[in-house]
């Protein structure tokens, strides 16, 4: 049997393979290599496992080896994990005409294995070391140990990344917060515009078995959609998604803004829910949206060096009627472009940005404003923002926008913060609250519901700061003094224990 710690354990091990091969340079390259590496591991052992069923169940070793019936993912003969194992010549080029094979036979694998550059020596040692443990069914405490291992492993390798990273994933607390945030429902369509590693997807899938739900009930009905610019996030999302027993999914290559994949037609897909974590501030090329033959940017085309707006437009664009989306943005978004008042009366013409803005508020776009703390991304430190918007908002909600300040609420974690359970509950219950008209009275400094004539006042500004006053820190002086005298008393003692044990090894003081 082996635990999800014992899993995590052999990835480390695997790690420290790759940093010994010429051609695994980055964070990138290990985690698209150790998770194809688990996967095809996890998909080896399970297709042993069905063969045997299938062998007991039916006496023929032909059915149970050589033909897809019966098996979720059939890997073919030469291609499986014995035929690995007798590689020694030419080993990347064997290697990639293996996992083509397997590619060929199912057709949800396409592009997932294939093309990647291996050295011979790394593969060798890593297909050693993954035949070190077993991941049948039998095997695990339970079936989801390997996507546990995976989002251990994005999470791990991004850490060591820090700013250096190429992509990064969006922390899996933020993750919980959006996914509770738009209530997840069996049968409602997600989409993740911008899915990286697809940990969106994975949570929302979650929260839909813990309510006793299945993402996989109708294989007719795809529900989880996702689109990744990127080759190999979109491969590790892929892969992410599968070793989390998730398969009805349908995750798309390309650019989403200049390119959108998740079209029917010649029109664009529409979503009940959609989260998105889009990367801030890119260059996006405005000239698309100049002659966009989707109609995305009714509400202006924002500059070329920032693209929150585009993706903000693009995601209303392809929400349906009664969609609602959440979006992490960087906080400019609530303020650039904003007209500048020179004397009273006199205002400078708002740039693009701000006009966009004030034409989203106007149509009753935005539900919910939330400011969140600092240094709760991979990448960069800067404090985040969640935007809500809700294409059928309640009447009682109409021409009203809710605020909430959650930035001082976090936890501390190593070199990063994250929201802690009770972080993210307290979000949610105030919106939640909000949902269900409830007061949000004693909510003062945490909360507040505004009007548009408030909004309208201070020039469609949604700067939170604006709205709600920070909270007097209220500090007991004689309790701080005595923790502090306990400090400098523990301080001593310590450098007094020190001092004895450097007498002790001759050291003159």
């Amino acid at each position: 049997m082996i635990t999800l710690k014992d899993l995590e354990h052999e990835l480390l091990v695997a790690i420290n393979i790759l940093r010994n091969s010429p051609k695994s340079i980055n964070y990138t390259s290990y985690l698209s290599k150790l998770s194809k590496f688990l996967l095809l591991k996890r998909l080896s052992d399970r297709f042993e496992e069905e063969a045997q069923a299938i062998r007991r169940e039916t006496g023929e070793r032909n059915l149970a080896w050589n033909k897809p019936e019966g098996h979720q993912f059939f890997i073919p003969e030469g291609s499986r994990w014995d035929d690995l194992l007798k590689l020694s010549r030419n080993t990347s080029e064997a290697f990639n005409k293996a996992v083509e094979f397997i590619e060929n036979a199912n057709p949800r694998l396409e592009k997932i294995f294939v093309g990647t550059d291996w050295d011979d020596r790394e593969l060798l040692d890593l297909i050693f070391h993954f035949s070190k443990f077993n991941l049948k069914n039998s095997n695990l405490p339970e079936p989801d140990v390997p996507g546990k291992a995976c989002k251990f492993l994005i999470e791990k390798l991004a850490e060591s990344a820090g700013y250096k990273g190429e992509v990064f994933p969006t922390p899996s607390s933020l993750g919980e917060l959006l996914v509770r945030l738009l209530e997840p429902q069996q049968g409602l369509s997600i989409c993740d515009q911008t899915c990286g590693s697809g940990g969106i997807l994975v949570e929302w899938a979650n929260q839909i078995k813990q309510q006793g739900g299945d993402q996989n009930s109708d294989p007719n009905k795809v529900l989880l959609y996702g689109q990744e610019v990127n080759l190999e996030s979109w491969a590790i999302a892929k892969i992410n998604l599968l070793l989390n027993n998730l398969y009805n999914f349908d995750i798309r290559l390309g650019d989403t803004l200049r390119d959108p994949q998740l079209v029917e037609g010649n029109k664009l897909m529409l979503f009940d829910r959609i989260i998105a974590s889009p990367p801030f501030n890119v260059m996006w090329g405005d000239e698309i949206g100049k002659i966009d033959k989707y109609n995305r940017f009714p509400y202006g085309i924002p500059p070329k060096n920032s693209g929150d707006f585009a993706f903000i437009q693009h995601i209303l664009a392809t929400l349906n009627d009664t969609g609602k989306a959440a979006v992490v943005v960087p906080p400019g978004v609530l303020f650039r472009g904003g007209g500048v008042v020179v004397r009273p009366g006199v205002l400078f013409r708002r740039g693009t940005e701000g006009e966009i803005r004030e034409k989203l508020i106007t149509a009753d776009l935005i539900e919910a404003v939330i400011g969140l703390p600092p240094n709760l991304l991979y990448g960069t430190g800067i404090p985040i923002v969640i935007l809500i918007f809700n294409r059928k908002k309640p009447e009682k909600h109409k021409g009203k926008i809710l605020f909430i300040d959650a930035s001082r609420e976090y936890q501390k974690g190593k070199g990063r913060n994250y929201l802690g359970e009770q972080d993210i509950a307290q979000i949610v219950s105030v919106y939640q609250a909000f949902q269900d008209l409830v007061s949000l009275e004693d909510q003062k400094g945490y909360a507040k519901v505004v009007s548009f004539e408030e909004l309208t006042n201070n020039d469609y500004n949604l700067n939170i700061h604006r709205y709600m006053e920070t909270p007097k820190l209220e500090v007991d002086i004689p309790a701080e003094i005595t923790k502090l005298r306990e400090l400098e008393a523990e301080r001593a003692e310590a450098e007094s224990e020190m001092n004895e044990c450097l007498r002790a090894l001759g050291v003159k003081l």
